[in-house]
């Protein structure tokens, strides 16, 4: 065996964790508003990891996070949920992926002619059938985590911004998702109330979900996170680490 044959690094070895999200050389533009826009990004998201993306304050994600659930099309490259893609019939799969997934919504998340309650626990139902007496457990649950009052009978045009922002998180966080999306989950929220969330989403990582904030960096107080997340930025349209 040669000196060279010796000295040569031995090869990474690969992560043994649980692809939960992964962007195989992934483009992505929406022509219609001011949105995230890649070319040819990488990137995998294990279970128990924590993402940041740092967005700049005017640019949305909506059309970026709708596209990770199968729900827009990437114009270059593929996106990965679980193991499994976006493209295809299999609607029975797709309907199941996305029943694993919970979200905050950039932008208006409520159906207005039902209550907050019948609106947190509706895509539950649909998704996952579970019991509304399961759901309600978790809801009660959360609702005295986040130091909320019941949001049973009340009206998403008759409360306030915060209060309903808490109710989407709470929307995300119950049924035990195995991803979570979270965009921009501190608007409208006072900032003494970032440390519940990150508490709250980096239980549910530790349990075995993976997450992606995205947020501007104004809302992305990144010496509080745990030490390992991982922070992203875009630059030049290129998905880029930070720190």
């Amino acid at each position: 065996m040669s000196s060279l044959e010796k000295n040569d690094p031995a090869p990474a070895e690969a992560d043994p964790r649980r692809e939960i999200l992964v962007l195989e050389n992934l483009s992505f533009r929406d022509l219609t508003r001011q949105s995230v826009t890649l070319r040819d990004a990488n990137l995998t998201i294990f279970e128990n990891d924590l993402v940041t993306l740092t967005l700049p304050p005017s640019m949305e994600s909506r059309a970026f996070t709708s596209m990770l659930l199968g729900l827009r099309m990437p114009q270059q490259g593929r996106v990965l949920f679980d193991g499994n893609e976006w493209t295809g019939e299999d609607y029975a799969l797709h309907d199941r992926m996305r029943s694993q997934i919970g979200r905050v919504f950039d932008g208006k998340a409520w159906v207005e002619n039902m209550n907050i309650y019948e609106n947190v626990v509706l895509p539950h139902q649909h998704h996952n059938h579970r019991t509304v007496k399961e759901l309600d457990r978790e809801i009660q649950y959360w609702s005295r985590r986040f130091e909320i009052e019941s949001m049973k009978n009340q009206r998403p045009a008759f409360v306030g911004k915060t209060f309903l922002r808490i109710c989407e998180w709470i929307r995300a966080l119950i049924g035990s998702p195995r991803l979570l999306l979270l965009e921009h989950p501190m608007r409208s929220v006072p900032r003494a109330r970032f440390p519940a969330l990150l508490q709250a989403v980096a239980s549910a990582t530790e349990a075995g979900a993976a997450a992606l904030w995205i947020a501007p960096s104004s809302d992305l107080q990144r010496d509080k996170f745990p030490t390992s997340a991982r922070h992203y930025q875009i630059h030049d349209f290129h998905l880029t680490p930070v720190g």
